[in-house]
């Protein structure tokens, strides 16, 4: 069963604010969701091979004059895992440092996010091979974010930016 509630029951009518969802991984990327003015508008791209373009790409679609504290961002909290060769290794922990160093010089504030914790929440089953759950991960992913094109490199960063959108509105609905 999924937690997963609709935009309208979560979310004033005219709320600005930015979700961020980053999985650090090779082949990961970033998802925003930007509310405006009661519009949601969602971007994605996957890590750029181009370093520089990590910063302007995060920095170009904030909207101007948001203040940083209604920009939500959280970062898959990732590890090495045995038997991962050292290169293997060296490149996903470079990966979450080239977030981390552009989340810090952009001055936003962020937090890691248990891959469980996120999976979790749209139903996923526990003890799924990879391959299977990546794949109801992306399918879960187009049907949230229809009219995006959903890669297997963006998917996780929208679920993640999602998940980050429907957690600040629950603990904002839960506070009043």
């Amino acid at each position: 069963m999924s937690n997963v509630k609709t935009l309208d029951e979560m979310r004033p009518e005219f709320d600005n604010r930015v979700f961020i969802g980053i999985d650090p991984g090779k082949s990961g990327g970033c998802g925003m969701i930007v509310v405006q003015d009661g519009i949601e508008t969602s971007i994605s791209w996957k890590f750029p091979k181009d370093l520089s373009l990590l910063s302007v790409g995060l920095m170009s679609v904030i909207p101007q004059g948001l203040s940083l504290a209604d920009v939500h961002v959280l970062v898959e909290h990732v590890h090495a895992f045995p038997k991962q060769g050292a290169v293997s290794t060296f490149s996903f922990g470079q990966n979450l440092g080239q977030w981390e160093g552009t989340l810090h010089a952009n001055e936003f504030d962020f937090t890691y996010v248990n891959p469980k914790e996120w999976i979790y929440w749209y139903g996923v089953q526990k003890g799924l091979d990879k391959k299977k759950r990546k794949r109801i991960l992306l399918e879960k992913a187009k049907e949230l974010f229809p009219n995006m094109k959903i890669t297997f490199n963006v998917s996780d960063a929208m679920l993640i930016a999602n998940y980050c959108m429907e957690m600040y509105y629950k603990n904002k609905r839960e506070e009043s």
